[in-house]
């Protein structure tokens, strides 16, 4: 009889299905919490390539588990499984975080400022009382408004309480709410155990930390869920129990934008340049999986 390729499902079909979709999860889920605060983002490519590869293997074995005989089998479709509710909302929601994600990475910070963060962290870099020793400079004063009570700033030499003894350091634009006089307490940044890092007049943090994910969270949070919510009711559950049986034609191009996403993100990714640019690359990620499941969705 001629052999021809039929979607069957086998145990490693499925074992390396699910294997492809919680790693990709996984590496959205990273990506979202600021695992890895800068360049390299070793663990969220680690899930990313683990997730090809398993793409790959499932594409393997379907397309081998599906290759035989021709012949027609008459069976009544089954009702939809749990299996097709979790993919489903996997799809639905998947694709609007995995686009946040997209967009988390594209404004990762610097390998060199991240590693200065936390070298100023370990060195215990925080804010402390410090005090004007003489001005250098004019005071710039703001008045006072309807959102702001006023302030002024101004260089000046500071006395700064290090561990080893009292040190005066000159500072640029030191804030204080009055006037600014020889002897007024300011509030300053420094490590009292670690002189040569300095003192500066505010913190020192990486964009991408699990904090300021969380605040892009609260502010854009409502808008992926509402996103997953409408493409879980678009999308059929038959459509979902087809797409769970491998078709070269609907798959493979689907893998491959997903694919071209990830590439796209890795010179921000591994803070490399491609072709003289690195963040640039990233807006073609940010479509990539909205794209595939649209076609996905149209061919089911």
């Amino acid at each position: 009889m001629k052999r021809t390729y039929a979607p069957r499902r086998t145990r490693w079909t499925t074992t390396t299905g699910w294997l492809m979709l919680a790693t990709a999860l996984g590496a959205v889920l990273c990506s979202l919490a600021g695992v890895s605060p800068y360049p390299p983002l070793t663990v969220e490519l680690a899930l990313a390539a683990a997730s090809a590869v398993f793409a790959a293997c499932w594409a393997a074995a379907s397309y081998l588990a599906g290759r035989g005989p021709s012949k027609v089998v008459l069976t009544k479709a089954p009702a939809a499984g749990r299996p097709d509710r979790v993919l489903r909302n996997l799809l639905a929601f998947g694709v609007p975080f995995a686009t946040a994600a997209a967009l988390v990475v594209a404004v990762t910070g610097s390998s060199e400022e991240g590693k200065r963060t936390e070298r100023l962290e370990r060195a215990g870099y925080d804010r402390h009382r410090a005090e004007i020793v003489r001005l250098t400079g004019v005071p710039d004063h703001t008045p006072p408004s309807d959102d702001d009570e006023g302030s002024y700033e101004t260089d000046a030499v500071l006395r700064v309480p290090y561990d080893d003894g009292p040190r005066e350091v000159p500072v640029k634009a030191v804030p204080t709410k009055d006037a600014p006089a020889p002897g007024t307490a300011v509030d300053v940044w420094f490590a009292p155990a670690h002189p040569e890092v300095g003192v500066g007049t505010g913190p020192v943090f990486n964009p991408t930390t699990p904090v300021i994910t969380i605040g892009l969270f609260v502010l854009l949070g409502p808008w992926p869920l509402m996103a997953g919510a409408y493409i879980r009711s678009e999308l059929p559950p038959e459509a979902v129990r087809r797409l769970r049986r491998f078709e070269p034609a609907t798959h493979l191009p689907a893998l491959a934008v997903l694919l071209l996403g990830v590439l796209a993100l890795l010179p921000v990714a591994l803070e490399t340049e491609v072709a003289g640019l690195s963040r640039l690359w990233t807006v073609l990620a940010i479509p990539a999986p909205a794209l595939a499941l649209t076609w996905v969705a149209r061919r089911a």
